[in-house]
């Protein structure tokens, strides 16, 4: 019985220090290559994309290849990594796979991803089943050059994403207990600069689909 428990509260990283994770497997990456190698994996398709369409889109304008790059950016991480959390929901503490390390690298600045947060959950089952794919259509309707049908999917996507990060950092910065380390990088690098594109670039698409 003294292992089961130890096993179902062995220590972690996570603030709240009092937050309890059963199951609490460490990660088997370190911090620096789960970044470099998530650098790589994102970066690569989206060099492709952009090479593809110069050479088979070159009507599109610089605007219109970034805008198209970040739907397929948005898109492929919402049906790809966030469908990884949907799925390994109450078992990502315990896992210890690539994807599972990444979560938990990124949960020290939000420990609600490793706490089965039913909030995060719905937030992340929105985002996977409903924005992720609409993302995806929207960049293929800038591929396709079709103005009526890019507009309408960039307004409601970005619209969503403003609402959701807005909702996801309000109940953060109102908790009360953070549930993000003291130090630096994860405030100010994992949950603030990783998110803020959310809020920024969808006002900025928002602004454009009016215009």
């Amino acid at each position: 019985m003294e292992v089961d428990a130890f096993q179902q509260n062995r220590p972690h990283p996570y603030f709240p220090q009092s937050l309890v994770i059963q199951g609490y497997v460490e990660p088997e990456h370190t911090p620096a290559r789960l970044l470099v190698s998530m650098a790589l994996i994102v970066s690569l398709p989206l060099v492709s994309l952009y090479l593809a369409s110069k050479v088979y889109r070159p009507q599109l304008t610089l605007s219109d290849r970034l805008t198209m790059l970040w739907f397929f950016l948005s898109g492929s991480l919402h049906c790809l990594f966030e469908l990884y959390y949907i799925l390994n929901f109450s078992a990502i503490a315990s896992n210890a796979d690539f994807a599972a390390s990444l979560w938990k690298e990124y949960a020290k600045s939000d420990s609600r991803y490793l706490a089965q947060n039913p909030l995060v959950y719905v937030l992340e089952s929105i985002t996977v089943f409903i924005i992720g794919p609409l993302s995806l259509w929207t960049a293929w309707r800038i591929w396709q050059r079709s103005s009526i049908g890019r507009y309408l999917g960039q307004l409601a996507v970005s619209l969503v994403h403003v609402y959701s990060a807005t909702l996801y950092f309000g109940t953060e910065f109102l908790a009360k207990e953070s549930n993000c380390r003291p130090e630096t990088v994860y405030f100010a690098v994992y949950l603030v600069a990783m998110n803020l594109p959310w809020i920024v670039v969808p006002f900025w698409l928002i602004a454009q689909s009016f215009g």
